[in-house]
């Protein structure tokens, strides 16, 4: 099956970060969902199962090089 779900752009997920493409869901057999870059099979792609957005954007986000202008500030 190569149709793929396309994420509302509402959605927050992270770009591949290996070539930056916007994730798409994909059917796996068995009724799951797989969110894999929508321009390479062989990039990162979640395990089968519920589709799980938070473990796309966990593996894709970029190193936080500390050089945003808000870390001074205290939380709360």
């Amino acid at each position: 099956m190569n149709r793929f779900i396309k994420i509302q752009d509402s959605i927050f997920v992270e770009k591949c970060i290996v070539c930056g493409s916007r994730p798409v869901i994909q059917q796996a057999p068995g009724g799951k969902f797989i969110v894999r870059c929508k321009a390479n099979a062989d990039h990162y792609k979640t395990q089968p199962g519920l589709i799980d957005i938070d473990a796309w954007n966990k593996h894709n986000r970029k190193p936080d090089n500390g050089s945003d202008n808000i870390r001074h500030l205290k939380r709360g």
